[in-house]
């Protein structure tokens, strides 16, 4: 009997862990989605490689070009092809080392880095953008299964309504116009059902595709999320990864003047050698060769290629400049436009929550208080039915919008700042 009992114990701590564990794989709050997607999108690695393959450039451009080996025969006698014939002919061996223009390898390392800077950018801004696209879609998709929700409630009335109705003109007590109007109506809300599904199975969709097909059967949390926004007036374009890779091309463009005004500057190539003599055909002996020389170029003839390639570096950076000015405003329009527009949905999803909706309610019930009474018409119970269905689903799609717009405030501030 204690081993059966031990058995069934196992058996509903397994049960209930089961349970627990397939709760826990249904729920997809709006944080663990954002997760999932950041998880599993493959451009966000692209964007890694590129900054770490940029940083690890900047090692390679700041060393010097490999040193030449050069390995000879010089001045040997074609008629007898002797090595010790001629006093001239000589084996040699000797190594040539380049060394760049004035800071060009420096400059090359300092570019490098910068566009290591430009991919990180891209790299935040995409995570950035992400989590916005995910949060959105996601309070997409908790609107429409809600309005669902609401649309099944409403369905009741409607369908209790058509019974009444349709008993009370078998009876004589009522005119087949409200027959008519309370099937039609039974009829536009089965219409908006069939509306409210297809965009349910359509946002859906476009969530899978962030984080799944896992996604297909689950049930979102019902509550909308809680940003928890403060300081909101507090934006600095400065410090958006837009702005961010535009002062990163900047520099770009500022290291490829300073590479520009490099080539005015000779380069330089050192040759040491040493050559090898054989003795001579009597006996004596022959010294052998040591040569140094040094190479470098002379930059005289400057007006079509030093001048016009520092003309056109400088043509890029006041592009770079001006795009980044550009991208400065844009953001700072975007914050202004989404900030008023939070501010705005705000006001207007407390006031339906606290007073219109509470007033629709109360209308339906004064409607339907007086058409059972005998005081009222069909047409104003049905009215007041619609007024409040369209004002919840109004409340609920203000409620979304607030939040995705809030979901918009954070792109712009990012997570680790509050907004």
């Amino acid at each position: 009997m204690a081993t059966y009992a031990k058995f069934l114990k196992l058996m509903s701590c397994l049960a209930l862990l089961s349970h627990i564990s397939a709760n826990a794989e249904q729920a997809l709050t709006i944080e663990r989605a954002v997760q999932v997607a950041l998880d599993r999108d493959t451009l966000i690695n692209v964007y890694k490689f590129r900054r770490d393959a940029f940083k690890e450039q900047s090692i390679a451009e700041n060393a010097l070009p490999d040193p030449q080996l050069k390995i000879g025969l010089m001045n040997l006698p074609t008629d007898t092809f002797e090595l010790n014939q001629e006093p001239m002919t000589q084996l040699q061996l000797g190594i040539q080392q380049m060394f760049p223009r004035g800071n060009t390898l420096e400059i090359k390392s300092q570019r490098a880095i910068s566009m290591s800077m430009v991919e990180e950018a891209k790299l935040e801004n995409y995570r950035r953008k992400v989590t916005r696209e995910v949060r959105e879609t996601w309070l997409e998709l908790y609107y429409w299964l809600n309005a669902e929700r609401v649309v099944k409630d409403s369905r009741n009335f409607f369908e209790k309504l058509v019974s009444v109705t349709q008993q009370q003109y078998a009876a004589g007590r009522q005119k087949q116009q409200d027959v008519i109007r309370s099937e039609l109506e039974l009829g536009m809300l089965d219409d908006r059902e069939i509306n409210i599904r297809t965009q349910l199975e359509m946002t859906r969709t476009k969530l899978e595709k962030y984080v799944g097909n896992s996604v297909s059967k689950i049930n979102l949390d019902n509550a909308l999320p809680d940003f928890m926004l403060v300081q909101i007036n507090k934006f600095s374009s400065e410090e958006h990864p837009l702005i961010t890779m535009q002062q990163a091309m900047v520099d770009v463009g500022e290291k490829n003047v300073e590479l520009a005004k490099q080539s005015y500057k000779p380069s330089w190539m050192l040759d040491l050698t040493y050559g090898k003599r054989e003795d001579a055909a009597n006996g004596s002996t022959r010294a052998d060769f040591v040569s140094a020389m040094v190479k470098f170029d002379l930059p005289i003839f400057t007006g079509n290629f030093q001048d016009k390639k520092l003309s056109a570096s400088k043509y890029r950076l006041n592009s770079a400049l001006n795009t980044k000015e550009d991208v400065s405003r844009d953001l700072k329009r975007k914050w202004d436009s989404a900030l008023l527009k939070e501010v705005r949905f705000s006001q207007r999803a407390g006031k339906y929550k606290t007073l219109l909706i509470p007033k629709a309610k109360e209308n339906t019930k004064a409607a339907l208080f007086s058409y059972q009474s005998g005081r009222g018409a069909f047409t104003a119970l049905m009215r007041a039915q619609i007024i409040e269905l369209e004002t919840k689903l109004k409340a609920l799609r203000l409620e979304v919008e607030h939040k995705k717009t809030q979901a918009q405030l954070l792109y712009f501030t990012g997570e680790n700042n509050e907004v």
